[in-house]
């Protein structure tokens, strides 16, 4: 048996002691009522009564303490106190033995189920009308069968009157300990999902940064090779190479920095998803570079509804690598992301960058060259997570000379509004 922790029983103890004081308070009102107007009973009332009345009282606020350990069989045993007081001294006191057994009920009610406590409340009621009919019969009554009914009727005031509003509050406590469950369970689902899509992420661009390094290493020791046949026979033509192998180099080094930089995503960080790419293009503008956020959505609406994790992280992703390729690729040009949320079927985001206009088309034309002139990997990674999720990406120079990147991610119908 699983020990009873004090709290608890502190907890039953003042109540009893509680109903304790208000039961004899009670009872000494009702003395003081009885003695100031003799007409409030139908026979006179002896100190033996009131004794055995007090004493019935102080008994059945001391089981409640007993409640703690077996709730159900306390019930019952306030209940059947009051019964050998009706046997033995029948009083016009004795209604206020209902007191403790209210409170009994009501706490009773509290712990247990309406299915586990049904028997108990039947057996209960059956005793409390007992009580009420024998101490009716010995206080004087005749009418034995209206004597019963106006018992029963009081007994059901006495268990169903507490009863009741003890069975609400317990039924709304285990729907509020179910709903904390079920939300609980949703959240460690999301953390194992938003764990799987970080882990398929990572191994992504591990991928990514084998291909870089296997592409920009082969062509740097093809050129290398070229250029040592080249030292003594045409030195112009090596020394051309000799910048070639330099600027590819670089190229090899900032694409490495960027994924290790993407790879190295701590857990303290938090789950990248749509709504972080405000903090993401607040980061960017930090650093100088113009970025402008739009979110289209319906009033009252959450743009990302019934898009998972994944695809989340997916779309996350596709905005901060067309940001890094604006800030490479045309410094000094404007970026605008838009996040569009109305399309009930999916979700479109796109980022648009434009030319840099102090050097007018110069900027434009060079802007272009270097996109399309790239190694291609960072879209063909986009364009592969897009695939992921069932959706599609596009990258390409728009009608000014700048670039766009366009992202699709269908909605999922079997999600949630989320």
């Amino acid at each position: 048996m699983v020990p009873v922790k004090l709290p608890r029983w502190r907890s039953a103890l003042i109540i009893a002691i509680s109903t304790a004081v208000v039961s004899l308070a009670l009872l000494a009102l009702t003395a003081s009522l009885f003695s100031h107007d003799p007409s409030l009973h139908d026979e006179p009332m002896m100190d033996a009564d009131w004794i055995a009345t007090g004493a019935t009282l102080m008994l059945q606020a001391l089981a409640l303490v007993l409640r703690v350990r077996w709730p159900a069989a306390t019930m019952l045993l306030i209940a059947v106190l009051p019964l050998g007081l009706a046997s033995v001294q029948p009083s016009s006191a004795f209604t206020l033995t209902v007191l403790p057994i209210i409170v009994s009920v009501f706490f009773t009610g509290l712990s247990n189920t309406v299915s586990r406590l049904g028997m108990w409340a039947l057996l209960t009621a059956v005793i409390v009308a007992s009580g009420q009919w024998v101490n009716s019969l010995g206080a004087g009554e005749e009418n034995m069968i209206a004597s019963a009914f106006g018992a029963m009727g009081q007994a059901a005031i006495v268990v169903l009157l507490p009863l009741m509003p003890a069975v609400f509050i317990a039924s709304q406590r285990a729907l509020s300990a179910s709903q904390r469950e079920t939300v609980n369970a949703l959240t460690r689902e999301r953390d194992a999902q938003i764990g799987e899509a970080l882990a398929r992420e990572r191994s992504t661009m591990a991928r990514e940064l084998h291909d870089i390094a296997a592409h920009h290493l082969s062509g740097i020791s093809l050129m290398a090779g070229t250029i040592a046949r080249q030292i003594s026979t045409n030195p112009e033509v090596a020394r051309d190479g000799a910048l070639q192998i330099r600027e590819q180099s670089r190229e090899i080094l900032d694409d490495l920095r960027r994924l290790v930089g993407l790879l190295r995503d701590d857990d303290d960080q938090g789950l990248k998803t749509l709504a972080t790419i405000a903090d993401l293009v607040t980061a960017v503008r930090s650093s100088g570079a113009e970025v402008e956020l739009q979110i289209q959505a319906e009033e009252g609406t959450d743009p990302g509804r019934r898009v998972g994790p994944l695809a989340q992280l997916a779309g996350y992703r596709m905005v901060q690598e067309s940001l890094t390729n604006a800030l490479r690729h045309a410094p000094g040009s404007s970026c605008t992301v838009v996040i569009e949320g109305t399309d009930p079927e999916a979700l479109h985001l796109t980022v648009r960058n434009t030319a840099r206009d102090s050097t007018g088309e110069a900027q434009t034309a060079r802007s272009g060259e270097t996109h399309t002139s790239g190694s291609g990997l960072g879209i063909l990674g986009m364009v592969e997570r897009a695939a992921l999720i069932g959706g599609t990406c596009e990258a390409g120079p728009d009608e000014n000379g700048g670039w766009v990147v366009q992202m699709t991610i269908p909605r999922d119908p079997d999600r949630g509004i989320s």
